[in-house]
């Protein structure tokens, strides 16, 4: 391979991709990222087995090839180069970087090791705007397990359903479900499971990536393909729960608050609740407010009150205040909407004028 380009844009393909590069593994190669041309162009691969990216970059290419590098070492070669163009020539194992600068060379293993990533040759289930499905998977993205001793709970439900693509996920003590509309109907009906921290991965990814967003999916995998970047996600094989018979049709209270006057109150709550698994008390008055509680035997306790309407009885609730925190700073609007029905039952948390999301958080015992 012989080819040159562009160091800004070589270096963003590594940073994108350096991201589900395997630095545990036990296969050396997982380490490696490879380069190879495709159709003129240059094209950046890595894999961890569970995720693949492929990320394409113009360039000048003189000479097919490709070969593996060793994914850590060549960002920071990349990063540390001054010059705007860099010049890559494989020979034998090895590539040659030359800038105006510097004259390096780098060890690099066979691209036959490397390991394939699928790909998905038929026609896409559904699109979506990249900012759309970045924003909907970012809503979702942490209500589902960290432990993965119950694998589906730690997986991103996808329900495509004609005109419907419904997003959710939950670890058994809250439930985050989000609603979208696809422009186009998708001729297939389908609910798969797609691992959390993949999706996480997927959405830091979507911030750099404007249009569409087409989408395939078959038994084993998912992929999500832009235009320079196609990114690979395996999936969890199992049910996901019925979760549609936790979330209340009525509630007895309902507030409605500003969100970042809310966000703010909760932080210096949860200052004081870090001993007492960071339970914060909420106590609904009718007459036009909310107190937000936390008692520390230890460092102390915070009171705070903000005015707001509140409609139907009085309430009081405990709840964890990060879970609450976590929903708050990804909901985009002004105003968002908090409903309870009892201390021992789910509390719900809403855009104050969206519909289609819904957070259910369930209460801790006080």
């Amino acid at each position: 391979m012989k080819a040159s380009v562009l160091k800004e844009n070589l270096a963003k393909a590594l940073s994108v991709c350096g991201r589900v590069v395997s630095t545990k593994g036990s296969l050396e190669i997982l380490s490696n990222i490879m380069l190879s041309t495709e159709n003129g162009r240059m094209k950046v691969s890595a894999t961890n087995l569970e995720v693949g990216i492929n990320y394409w970059l113009g360039g000048k290419i003189d000479k097919d090839g490709e070969i593996t590098l060793p994914a850590r070492l060549f960002t920071d070669v990349v990063n540390s180069i001054i010059s705007e163009k860099i010049e890559l020539f494989v020979e034998d194992y090895n590539v040659h970087i030359k800038s105006s600068n510097d004259n390096l060379t780098i060890k690099g293993l066979p691209a036959e090791d490397f390991p394939i990533i699928p790909t998905i040759k038929e026609e896409p289930t559904f699109s979506i705007s990249a900012s759309v499905l970045k924003d909907a998977l970012n809503l979702v993205n942490f209500a589902a397990a960290i432990d993965e001793s119950r694998p589906v709970l730690s997986g991103i439900y996808f329900n495509v359903l004609g005109e419907k693509l419904v997003l959710a996920a939950t670890d058994s003590y809250r439930l985050a479900e989000k609603v979208l509309t696809l422009s186009k109907k998708s001729a297939k009906k389908m609910e798969i499971i797609v691992p959390a921290k993949t999706m996480i991965e997927l959405s830091r990814i979507l911030s750099d990536i404007t249009g569409d967003v087409n989408v395939f999916i078959n038994e084993n995998q998912i992929l999500f393909a832009a235009k320079d970047i196609e990114f690979t996600s395996r999936l969890i094989e199992g049910q996901f729960p019925n979760y549609k018979q936790i979330i209340p049709e009525e509630n007895e209270t309902k507030a409605v608050l500003p969100k970042d006057e809310f966000i703010g109150v909760l932080k210096v709550a949860s200052l004081f609740a870090r001993e007492n698994a960071n339970s914060i008390n909420l106590l609904f008055k009718t007459k036009g407010e909310i107190e937000i509680k936390a008692i520390s035997a230890q460092v102390g306790e915070s009171s705070s009150t903000i005015k707001t309407t509140i409609t139907g009885k009085d309430g009081e609730i405990s709840f964890n205040a990060r879970y609450i925190l976590d929903a708050l700073n990804n909901i985009k609007e002004d105003k968002v909407s908090f409903e309870m029905s009892g201390k021992l039952n789910p509390g719900t948390l809403k855009p104050a004028e969206v519909t289609d999301y819904t957070y259910i958080i369930m209460p801790l015992r006080s």
